[in-house]
């Protein structure tokens, strides 16, 4: 008998994503938890509209007889439309989701998506961080620090509740093709603001990697907390020259970097996620792939030059670059050679 999965979030591009593939393996049966509707075809999904800081849920949990709950409502990264908005669906909502799973008879695992933005970053971080690393510069506010009383909250249901597993992934940037979150669009920007002075290293991850990685823990009942991202890493300006946008170095710290954003109108940066691209920010990802086997298909690169090739090119894109030096040559190269002139007789060259 297939076991009956909860999704929340499905109105975002993850949750729908996670919710649409968990149906598709004809494995599970998939109830998609959502305020707004989804503007994406969930395929199988049965889509049920409700509120997670409300008290509905517990009836959703108990009419659908629910084994696992895929917590995908984070909204780290997304372009919201308040600060007070995000706050109210990451926490309250988190809170109303766990207190629910805690009542529920049938409800037997719990899997948040989390973020690798919950280590901070500073520069006196280690090469890597692993899941049990402490951060030397955690994050203070903002969705970040959501991320992490989020992830606190889950983690004691799994000590009130012994018999529900408890999973946590903790995802790196996540990107590729028609991905929308405030990175893409910061990356899209015609000329991409940077601190001045630093060249951060960066991991990002597709989001087929993402669904898979939520896909694997679900099917084996995977307990724990694990980082997820490509291995590799790139830096800013290896990011920059595959998007074929140049940078502008500005100088100071977040507040300039961040005001720049808000001048662009269509992305917000908070604090931590410049202190992201200043310093960097790597996973260590040995736990997951020794206890689940699992190597991402897409490497950072390839996540971001999918990204790239669904953008509108750069002023730098190398096919531009090209067609303006083959016109440079054109315009710079010498007069076409005019035939030879045969000069009369004693009339010499230069003389009337």
């Amino acid at each position: 008998m297939s076991r009956v999965v909860l999704v929340t979030g499905v109105s975002r591009d993850l949750g729908a994503r996670v919710a649409r593939s968990l149906a598709a393996d004809g494995q599970h049966e998939v109830v998609g938890v959502d305020l707004t509707p989804p503007r994406r075809d969930l395929g199988g999904v049965r889509f049920v509209r409700a509120d997670l800081r409300g008290p509905t849920l517990l009836g959703v949990l108990a009419r659908h007889d629910i084994h696992t709950v895929v917590h995908c409502g984070l909204q780290i990264d997304e372009v919201i439309t308040s600060p007070v908005a995000a706050k109210e669906a990451n926490i309250l909502g988190t809170m109303q989701l766990v207190a629910a799973c805690q009542q529920s008879a049938s409800v037997r695992h719990v899997v948040l998506r989390s973020s690798g933005q919950v280590y901070g970053a500073s520069p006196l971080d280690p090469a890597r961080f692993a899941e049990d690393t402490v951060p030397r510069h955690p994050p203070r506010s903002g969705p970040a620090r959501h991320a992490l009383e989020m992830e606190s909250f889950v983690a004691g249901l799994a000590h009130r509740r012994a018999d529900v597993a408890v999973t946590i992934l903790r995802l790196a940037n996540i990107l590729g093709g028609h991905v929308d979150n405030s990175l893409s669009r910061w990356l899209s920007l015609p000329v991409v603001p940077r601190p001045m002075g630093f060249n951060a290293r960066l991991q990002f991850l597709h989001p087929a990697d993402a669904v898979r990685a939520v896909q694997v823990v679900v099917d084996r009942e995977l307990p724990g907390t694990f980082n997820v991202a490509a291995e590799d890493p790139l830096t800013l300006t290896q990011v920059l020259r595959i998007m074929g946008r140049p940078g502008i170095g500005l100088t100071g710290s977040s507040p300039a970097v961040l005001a720049a954003g808000r001048r662009a109108k269509f992305i917000r940066f908070t604090s931590e996620q410049v202190r992201a691209v200043t310093w960097g920010r790597l996973l260590d990802t040995q736990r997951f792939q020794d206890v689940a086997g699992f190597v991402p298909h897409y490497s950072s690169r390839r996540a971001v030059e999918e990204f790239a090739a669904f953008t509108s090119p750069g002023m730098l894109d190398s096919d531009r670059i090209d067609r303006a030096i083959a016109q440079a040559k054109r315009v710079l190269s010498p007069a076409v050679e005019m035939p030879a002139v045969r000069w009369p007789r004693g009339v010499r060259q230069g003389h009337g």
